[in-house]
Formats: structure tokens, C-alpha cells, sequence
């Protein structure tokens, strides 16, 4: 098996996945507080100072850290944020492996009490990507696949380069991805998802002391540092090897909203046009609660990435906490919310998997007509006929004018409930057939 297979394995109606082999992406995470000693306009004077830290990338090309910016106020120092914008990607530029900004700590969230003659306090409200910290990682490139080695320490910077999309490329522009020659995959999967993220969580937690402490030499102000950590957001994913994600994707897509209900479509434009590629790529968005979220979709033209995301309140169902004041105790959740994510997925693939509707007797004209004859207008008929071709489903809302209509297809057997006394309604299985078919025409 190769480390890229054994990376990214295919799907089959039997796939389940694991805690252990899930991947981490995104992380929203407030770092430690400094509380800061002296006079308001030398705290300020080294809060600008922030934008003279760089960190280096594997070929040790220089990145600005911070961007420009003068703290006039205690206040102004929400404004000196990272360079990097965790919203946009480039596989053409370098960048910092952590976004996000300053910002003051809030008294009442902080685990620790003011100091006497404390000015203020700050957090670095981060935003931290794991399989972009992996990726960025240089290899020896004689490294045994068994025991794959850095060529030289770790980084904080990505450097794209070219040789990782020699054989596969983002569909968008995309570094957060594990691509590339197969001591990448080697190297992934070389330790834990925990132990790779104790690595990086250090060496941020590390940097980020030493720029507030080089920002202060010269200074009339001096620092305490208090350990603590929040995490705000996290997302795991699983992706799985495919000759074609866009078809795979389009293909679940009926199941995904006959069995879930609260499921959004987005679609992106596909950059890479040298491939054999339909010209969009949809991304199917499960809203499972308020704080859990499931996507699919096309990562690259060769894998799906199958991505959870868990806020706030999930965080804390599933690890009973997302504060603390050690970096050991941030890593011990890791795995509790692993499984939480992995639990989500399972569910998802089970309904995936279900065995498909038995072949329809009725055409898609039938369809268009039963419906036809159960409303009173046109105008009704062509909603109806609209939102079933274009989403999928239709969601009664209150006081619905069209509840009865609905209501009357339900009981005709076209449109059944998607879950006990739900008020969105799809077709019935013996429908199913003829609305693919319908959607084909959109």
C-alpha cells in the first residue's frame, strides 16, 4: 500500500471512519494573556513595535508576522492583526501559519485576577491550520518512508511549491491540503493528529511570547505571562481518494437532502481548466445543530474531503470543556472531539450508503402532472415543480399559503415528511427516479 493510498482511501457502502484516523484543519484558538506593567504610551509604543517580528519559511525567505499599523490607544491594538487572512489562500505567495489579531483580555472571561498596578492585558485571538503547518514542512529528500525527516527545524511560514501539483491539484487555490511527493504523506502519518499539534500549539505559544518580550526591550513597561487557552472552533476531515469528486458529490447529493434537514449548496468555480472537469464544483453544507456542521466536497480532481466543524457548545459537550490553563489539557480533547466528528460522519455515510429507491414505474411528465393537478394556479404548480428541481425539497413555513397544496401531495403519495411532523417534505421513493431525472433539465 502507498502512503498516498494509505492516506487517502477509496469509499465503498461499507466505509466508516475513526477517531484515529481523522485529520485536523482549522483551529480558532485565544492564546495565553499578558498582563503588561507601565506607562499606557510605552505599551503602546511596543504593541506597534509587533510589526517588526518575521518568521521564515523552509527556504529562508523572510514573512512579516503583523501587519503596519501604529497603536495610538489601548484600544487600537484590536487593529494589529497577522498577515496572513485565514480567508484567502495563494499556492503562489509565502505565508505565516497563523492569522488572526490582538486583542485586549476580557476581565471577566480571564482565569487569573489583575495584577496590582496592571495597565492591561492581551490575548492573541489565533486562527491555526494543521495540515497546513504539516504541509509546509521541508523533507530530506533521501528520507526513509518509514522514518521521513525534516531536512532542516520546524517552520512557521508555507513556501508553495511547484513539484507538490505535479500529479494533482486544489480545485481552488488551496494549501491546506497534504499533496504532493509521498514522503508529505509519510510524514502525516508519522505521529498523531495530538502530537503533531502539541508540536506546532509550542512552537506558536513560543513565538508569540518572544515578540512580546523582544517588543518590550528599550521600553519603561515589563510583562507577566499567564497561561490559557480557548478554543473557539474546530474542524476535522476525512478525504478519500476519487477518479472523479465533482460526479461523486452531484451523486449523494439526493440522499444527503432526502435524509437531513437543514442542508445548504454552494458551488465554486473550478480554476484548474487544463483538467476534464465540469465547470463547478458543488459543496453540499449539513447544518446537523446550531454548533456542528458537515461539509462535502471536491477538495482536489482526485480526492473528497468529507470536513466537521464543532463550535463553542458542541466543544464542550463533547471534552465538557474548551478552556484551560495547559497546553497538555488542550491536547488531551483532541481525541473525545475527534470522535464526536467521527460519530457525525458515520451517520452521514450510513445514510449514503442506503440502498436506492426500486425502480419507478412513473416518468418525470407524471410527476409534473400529478402536481399540476393538486394545485389551483400555474403559479403554484411551477413553485412547487421549481423548488423540488432546484433544492430538492420544500420547507413549509407558517401560515404557509401553500400548506394545503402540500399537504394534498402528501397524501397522494408524491411528497412525504423528511422526518417525524417536519415541516420540509420531499418526494417519495417512487418519485425519487422521475425529479433526477426532471433535475437533469433544470
Amino acid at each position: 500500500m502507498s502512503n498516498r493510498s494509505q492516506f487517502l482511501p477509496t469509499l465503498s457502502s461499507t466505509t466508516q471512519v475513526s477517531a484515529g484516523t481523522a485529520f485536523i484543519d482549522r483551529l480558532q484558538l485565544d492564546i495565553g494573556e499578558w498582563a503588561l506593567f507601565g506607562p499606557v504610551e510605552s505599551i503602546c509604543s511596543a504593541l506597534t513595535s509587533f510589526s517588526d517580528n518575521e518568521v521564515l519559511t523552509a527556504d529562508g525567505e523572510v514573512v512579516p508576522l503583523f501587519n503596519r499599523h501604529i497603536v495610538d490607544s489601548l484600544y487600537a491594538m484590536q487593529k494589529m492583526k497577522f498577515t496572513t487572512n485565514p480567508n484567502k489562500d495563494n499556492i503562489s505567495q509565502n505565508a505565516a501559519l497563523v492569522s488572526g489579531a490582538v486583542k485586549q483580555t476580557q476581565w471577566r472571561y480571564s482565569k487569573t485576577s489583575k495584577r496590582p498596578n496592571e495597565t492591561t492585558r492581551v490575548t492573541f485571538a489565533t486562527q491555526l491550520n494543521l495540515t497546513r503547518f504539516i504541509q509546509a514542512q521541508r523533507l530530506k529528500r533521501r528520507s526513509p518512508l518509514n522514518r521521513p525527516n525534516l531536512a532542516a527545524g520546524y517552520v512557521l511560514a508555507i513556501n508553495p511549491e511547484e513539484s507538490w501539483y505535479t500529479d494533482e491539484v486544489p480545485l481552488i487555490p488551496a494549501t491546506n491540503v497534504i499533496i504532493g511527493p509521498r514522503e508529505k504523506y509519510a510524514f502525516a502519518l508519522k505521529k498523531s493528529q495530538s502530537a503533531h499539534l502539541s508540536r506546532y500549539l509550542n512552537l506558536v505559544k513560543g513565538m508569540l511570547n518572544r515578540v512580546v518580550s523582544q517588543s518590550l526591550v528599550g521600553e519603561d513597561a515589563t510583562y507577566e505571562r499567564f497561561a490559557a487557552y480557548s478554543l473557539k472552533e474546530i474542524e476535522f476531515y476525512w478525504e478519500f481518494d476519487s477518479t472523479n469528486p465533482i460526479d461523486y458529490v452531484e451523486s449523494i447529493r439526493p440522499n444527503i437532502i432526502a435524509t437531513n434537514e437543514n442542508v445548504g449548496e454552494s458551488l465554486y468555480e473550478i480554476q484548474q481548466t487544463q483538467y476534464d472537469l465540469r465547470g463547478q464544483s458543488p459543496c453540499l453544507t449539513v447544518r446537523l445543530t446550531r454548533d456542528i456542521k458537515l461539509k462535502i466536497y471536491a477538495k482536489t480532481n482526485r480526492r473528497v474531503r468529507f470536513e466537521v466543524t464543532l463550535k463553542q457548545d458542541a466543544i464542550n459537550r463533547a471534552a465538557g470543556r474548551r478552556t484551560t490553563t495547559s497546553s497538555k489539557a488542550l491536547i488531551d480533547m483532541v481525541p473525545q472531539l475527534a470522535e464526536e466528528a467521527a460519530s457525525r460522519v458515520n451517520t452521514l455515510l450510513q445514510s449514503i450508503a442506503a440502498p436506492p429507491a426500486p425502480p419507478s414505474t412513473f416518468t418525470s411528465v407524471q410527476l409534473i402532472h400529478a402536481i399540476t393537478r393538486a394545485c389551483n394556479t400555474p403559479y403554484e404548480s411551477e413553485t412547487i415543480i421549481a423548488a423540488l428541481t432546484t433544492f430538492g425539497r420544500i420547507a413549509l413555513q407558517n401560515n404557509d399559503p401553500m400548506k394545503d397544496i402540500i399537504h394534498t401531495l402528501k397524501d397522494r403519495g408524491i411528497l412525504r415528511n423528511l422526518k417525524s411532523r417536519s415541516k420540509v417534505y420531499v418526494a417519495t421513493d417512487v418519485f425519487k427516479e422521475p425529479l433526477e431525472r426532471l433535475r437533469q433539465f433544470r
